[in-house]
């Protein structure tokens, strides 16, 4: 039962990143959309998210390893499709 509460706890961590990832993808090509976001916040974020993955995994936490891919995917997915936007729009 409790690992039921760590599958969907896991479920909810990751599905608050979603949307902020999606909307990175969908404007991708609009540097004025995607300036308010913040680089600093998801470098943080997938070092925080790996550490959680390595932390999960020598503890047998399944729920926990679960909930740092998924937010450590959309991280950085959100982190390469600023990275590349900036990098667009320097030349």
């Amino acid at each position: 039962m409790i690992e039921a509460v760590g599958y969907v706890g896991s479920a909810g961590a990751a599905s608050m990143w979603i949307p902020q990832a999606w909307r990175a993808v969908r404007h991708r090509a609009d540097p004025d959309l995607l300036a308010p976001i913040s680089l600093a916040t998801y470098l943080v974020a997938m070092a925080f998210n790996a550490l959680l993955i390595t932390y999960g995994a020598t503890k047998s936490a399944a729920p926990v390893v679960v909930a740092g891919v998924a937010n450590l995917v959309c991280a950085t997915v959100i982190v390469a499709v600023l990275l590349r936007s900036r990098a667009r729009n320097r030349r």
